[in-house]
C-alpha cells in the first residue's frame, strides 16, 4: 500500500518514520504525492482548536483515505485512525477509533529483567485522575503492595534525578507479579505497554479504554472495574499462582503486536479496519469538528476550575487547621 505522511508533531513524525524502517515484512512504500496515496495518515496531534487538521486541504479532498496516529491523552477524534487513548463513547459507536501503543515515548531501562518477586502488584504513577486520587488513599494493610504518588516527577521534562527514578520505577515493575494500569489523564496509559515489554501481567483500571485489537487479552491481563478498586488485594491475590504465566503471555503479546518491526504494519491494518467498518462517510462527520473541539475546551476548563475550587478548599481548611492549632498552643 502506498502510504502519504503528513507531520503534525515532529517528534511523533520521526518516531513514525523510524518505526517504518523497522517494519517487517517490508509491505507498504511512503510516496511524495498525496493524490498517488491509498492512505493519507496524518501522525501526532492536535490543539484544542485542531490546528494542523482544521483548515487543511486533504481531509476534505480525500475524506474516506485520510486517517490519523494521534497518541495525545486529549482526545478529540477529528479524524479516523488509531489513537493511543482510544475510549469507548458514552451514546454512539461510529467504528472510527483504533489503539496502538504510545510511540513518542519510551524509558530506555525498560526490559524482560530477572528479580525477585516482593509485591503481589505495585504502582508508581502521578495523581493525574479521581480514580488514582482514590488508589492512593486506599490502605490495602499488606507489606507485599507497592503504592506511590510520584507527581513530583515529571518525565516530559529533563531533571537532575530523571535517569534514577526511571530505574528505579523499572526496578519496582520486577519485583512486582502484577502491575496496576490505572487510567490516568485519558483512558490509557504507556505503562500498559512498558509492563508487557518486562513480562509483567497488568492489571488494568480504566473501564472505558478500548483494548488494542489482536492480543488474546483475557489470558494474561487482569481487567478490574474501577467501582471495585478497593477490592484489589483479594481479586488480584486470587490470581496470584498465575502471575508467571500471565507475565510470559504478556512478553508474548507484546513481541507479537506492540514491538517496533510490528507496529507500522499494525497502524495501517487498523485504518484499513476501520475503512471497512465505519458506518458513517467522514463528510458527514467533518461539519461537527467545531462542535467536538468545543466540547473538548468546556470538558478541560470545567476540570480545571473544579480541580482549582478543590484545591482552594484544601489549602484553606489547612490554613484554618494550623490557625486553630496555634491558637490553642498558645
Amino acid at each position: 500500500m502506498k502510504i502519504y505522511l503528513v507531520c503534525l508533531l515532529e517528534s511523533t513524525y520521526d518516531a513514525m518514520l523510524e518505526l517504518y524502517r523497522q517494519a517487517e515484512p517490508k509491505v507498504h512504500v511512503l510516496v511524495d504525492d498525496p493524490e498517488e496515496a491509498d492512505m493519507i495518515l496524518f501522525v501526532g496531534r492536535w490543539s484544542f482548536y485542531g490546528n494542523g487538521v482544521v483548515g487543511h486541504p486533504l481531509p476534505k479532498k480525500y475524506p474516506e483515505k485520510t486517517f490519523v496516529y494521534n497518541d495525545d491523552d486529549i482526545l478529540a477524534p477529528l479524524l479516523p485512525g488509531v489513537y493511543a487513548s482510544a475510549e469507548q463513547p458514552r451514546l454512539f459507536r461510529l467504528n472510527r477509533q483504533e489503539n496502538q501503543k504510545f510511540i513518542d515515548w519510551r524509558n530506555e531501562h525498560v526490559q524482560p529483567i530477572e528479580a525477585e518477586k516482593k509485591y503481589l502488584f505495585s504502582f508508581s504513577g502521578r495523581s493525574s485522575s479521581w480514580l488514582r486520587k482514590r488508589l492512593f488513599r486506599i490502605d490495602f494493610g499488606r507489606s507485599d503492595v507497592f503504592i506511590e504518588d510520584t507527581s513530583y516527577y515529571d518525565h516530559w521534562t529533563i531533571q537532575p534525578d530523571r535517569e534514577e527514578n526511571q530505574k528505579r520505577y523499572v526496578r519496582t515493575l520486577a519485583e512486582s507479579r502484577f502491575a496496576l494500569c490505572p487510567k490516568g489523564a485519558s483512558a490509557g496509559s504507556y505503562r500498559l505497554f512498558e509492563v508487557m515489554e518486562m513480562g509483567i501481567a497488568p492489571v488494568i483500571l480504566s473501564d472505558r479504554y478500548i483494548l488494542p485489537e489482536g492480543p488474546d487479552w483475557d489470558s494474561f491481563a487482569l481487567r478490574v472495574p474501577e467501582s471495585r478498586i478497593g477490592d484489589l488485594a483479594q481479586i488480584v491475590d486470587a490470581h496470584a499462582h498465575e502471575a508467571e504465566e500471565r507475565g510470559r503471555l504478556a512478553r508474548k503479546a507484546y513481541e507479537e503486536w506492540f514491538d517496533s518491526p510490528k507496529v507500522f504494519n499494525h497502524v495501517v491494518s487498523l485504518c484499513e479496519r476501520i475503512k471497512a467498518r465505519r458506518r458513517v462517510p467522514e463528510r458527514w462527520v467533518q461539519p461537527f469538528w467545531r462542535l467536538m473541539l468545543l466540547k473538548l475546551r468546556l470538558v478541560r476548563g470545567m476540570r480545571n476550575a473544579l480541580r482549582a475550587a478543590i484545591l482552594w478548599v484544601r489549602q484553606t481548611l489547612s490554613s484554618r487547621s494550623a490557625g486553630t492549632a496555634q491558637f490553642d498552643a498558645e
